[in-house]
């Protein structure tokens, strides 16, 4: 999914969501999160892939 966000939201929601430069021009947008006017580019939005890796316990023997 793509949505026009500003520098900050961007930032913010690449916390939680793996965020992409789409477009490599800075115009002056609307912000789709914060609907704010402010300068920012268009983002290609998509889930974060999880980094967890599978862990096997083992017994230890004494």
């Amino acid at each position: 999914m793509t949505k026009l966000l500003c520098v900050p939201c961007s930032i913010k929601l690449g916390e939680t969501k793996d965020v992409k430069l789409a477009r490599h021009h800075r115009d002056k947008i609307t912000c789709s999160e914060c609907g704010r006017r402010r300068y920012g580019n268009e983002y290609e939005i998509s889930r974060k892939k999880s980094n967890k890796k599978r862990t096997t316990k083992t017994k230890t023997e004494e």
